[in-house]
């Protein structure tokens, strides 16, 4: 009788589709030591093979002991624990190995350990058309975990993990590994609305920030790129349907002025409410509010009275006299009744925190006229088109009413800029990009409309057309719309210990792997399971640290605390100025670490 090979564990019982139950052999042991190196039998994520002639199977342990145990099985005697579930991903035909099976094992096929060469030959030979190495198979020794990078663009990820799970460490590890792995001419776009990514200056990056510190450069929004419904929100507020239709109008109107004086004018019929066409908003202002002020001579309405003249540039109206108390001049004329919207507008108009939106530069700031300096095309080339791989957009300081308004702008802006250049080489089909979206749960938030989650779910759907790719980063699966979770291709998740937040993480794997989300609770920090279009094994990962940390790991509490002299009160001065100005400068001194967000969970 032949000796029983040391990688021998058991033979297969039942199939269900990829679910394979094995039956564990008798007196086998829970440490197998083979050529040298230990493996533990029965470890949730480890890998098995089933020979098929030439062909091999492999799969992944999604479930072992009683709970294991098919439903076939009637007898007591068999229900004893020693079962294992076994989630069929790939074969291997002629030492070159493929996702997916060709033909499924049967009744008594015998089931293997895989060892580290093996499984080293498996990941050579996988179809990854672009490897990108983050980091090591946890279960073997050295093993390169690599993504398919042109799979993890065109078919969308989701990144979640709890807070301290290490999220930010892996998207920082991503970033590096695109930028010094081969990839010079990449375009990845980060939206960062704690400044994380920002904090790190690298020379593989450029930083646009509201509130730029040192070494960053400063971030513009026009207004003017605005739909309407959007610009109208941020100025005016809610407005009843006669009014709103009547300011659309004359928003149309100032665009298809200001349409003329461009340098490439669209033909007048193109031009709408929506288009992305320089106005005036302050000369927007001073219409609506003469309208609002004016007082006639005639009661026809036809002649105003003669009044002041205001100035627009400074947000000073017209004034009029009163009209008269009875039936004499000066008449009282029509009214939209819109005061307390224009002074929000006026309010809006003149505030320093909104500069970057509605004073956005020489360049792009219209004249009264709606004549501008500059255009998008320069903005979107400064923000996608410059010469490193990544551009990091720092919302930090950014006001949390218009946080989601601000992001969705600048997806539009891009996304509608790579679609409309075709088959340019600066388009998306032909230089893809990647946009990251941290905190993704803020800004496509499950069962509400806002203008990121238009621009968002938009391009999750059709972005794989048009080379854009979508990284969003949560600690919350469950408040994150479910449309866009449900188009990534590519799942990482980290440590999650929410029921619910893994249960929705599960609904997302493929069935035959739904049990792999009972490991998320006990993941290390800085693991990940790996599983879908960008992997070529479904995967437990160990992540390295990145070499630009991103802000938001854990501060240093004994470096901080076993310090003989505590922080002189005038760092706490330095603190208030940073606060009033909106910036934490780099160069002020702290408490020998970075100040964190309190959005802890985006710190991982």
């Amino acid at each position: 009788m032949p000796p029983i090979p040391p990688t021998l564990v058991g033979d297969v019982q039942s199939v269900t589709g990829s679910a394979v139950s094995i039956r564990l052999r008798a007196g086998i042991s829970s440490l197998a030591l083979i050529d040298g190196t230990s493996y533990r039998i029965g470890q949730i994520g480890s890998f098995l093979r089933i020979p098929l002639g030439y062909t091999n199977l492999y799969g992944v342990c999604s479930q072992v002991g009683a709970a294991a145990t098919p439903h076939t099985v009637i007898s007591v005697a068999e229900i004893d624990g020693r079962w294992m579930t076994l989630s069929l991903f790939g074969e291997s035909v002629g030492g070159e190995f493929r996702r997916g099976v060709g033909q499924y094992p049967t009744f008594g096929d015998e089931v293997h350990l895989v060892t580290d060469n093996e499984m080293s030959g498996i990941y050579n030979s996988a179809d990854v058309a672009t490897p990108l190495i983050v980091g090591t198979i946890a279960s073997t020794s050295g093993i390169d975990a690599r993504l398919d990078l042109s799979r993890l663009v065109a078919r969308h990820s989701a990144v979640v993990g709890a807070s301290g799970s290490g999220k930010s460490n892996l998207v920082a590890v991503v970033l590096e590994a695109i930028a010094n792995q081969g990839f010079p001419s990449a375009r990845v776009l980060v939206l960062d609305p704690h400044g994380e990514y920002a904090s790190t200056a690298s020379a593989d990056r450029r930083v646009f920030s509201v509130t730029p510190a040192h070494g960053q450069e400063s971030l513009f929004v026009p207004y003017w790129a605005l739909p309407f419904d959007e610009f109208r929100q941020v100025t005016l507020g809610d407005l009843n349907a006669p009014n709103e239709a009547a300011i659309r109008a004359e928003v149309e109107g100032l665009r298809r002025a200001g349409a003329a004086s461009l340098p490439t004018p669209p033909p007048t019929e193109s031009v709408s409410a929506d288009s992305p066409v320089p106005f005036s908003a302050k000369r927007l202002w001073a219409e609506l509010i003469d309208f609002e002020n004016r007082s006639y001579d005639d009661n026809a309405f036809t002649h105003p009275t003669a009044g002041t003249v205001g100035n627009p540039e400074l947000l000073i109206p017209n004034t009029y006299p009163p009209p008269a108390i009875g039936s004499g001049a000066p008449y009282k004329g029509p009214k939209r009744g819109i005061h307390r919207n224009l002074e929000l507008m006026r309010n809006r108009l003149k505030d320093s925190r909104y500069e970057f939106l509605f004073a956005p530069g020489n360049e792009l700031t219209p004249t009264l006229n709606g004549e501008i300096h500059g255009d998008l095309d320069n903005l979107v080339a400064s923000w996608v088109g410059h010469d490193r791989p990544i551009t990091v957009i720092d919302l930090s300081g950014t006001p949390a009413d218009v946080l989601s308004l601000v992001t969705g702008t600048v997806l539009r802006i891009i996304y509608d800029a790579l679609y409309w250049a075709g088959d340019l080489p600066n388009s998306g089909r032909r230089q893809p990009l990647l946009i990251v979206l941290e905190e993704a749960h803020l800004f496509v938030p499950e069962g509400r409309e806002s203008a990121a989650q238009r621009t968002v779910a938009q391009i999750a759907k059709e972005g794989r057309k048009y080379g854009v790719g979508l990284m969003l980063v949560t600690q919350r699966p469950t408040e994150l719309d479910s449309t866009a979770l449900s188009q990534c291709g590519t799942m990482i998740a980290m440590r999650l210990t929410n029921q619910a937040d893994r249960a929705r993480v599960s609904s997302t794997m493929p069935d035959d792997l739904a049990n792999l989300a009972s490991l998320l609770p006990s993941l290390r920090t800085g693991e990940a399971i790996m599983t879908g279009e960008a992997v070529p094994i479904p995967s437990r990962v160990r992540l390295p640290e990145a070499s630009n940390k991103p802000i938001g790991v854990d501060p240093k509490l004994a470096d901080g605390w076993r310090a003989s002299v505590r922080p002189a009160a005038a760092h706490y001065t330095s603190a208030l100025a940073n606060w009033r100005a909106l910036t934490a400068a780099a160069d002020q001194p702290t408490i020998g670490q970075q100040p964190t967000s309190s959005e802890g969970d985006s710190h991982g």
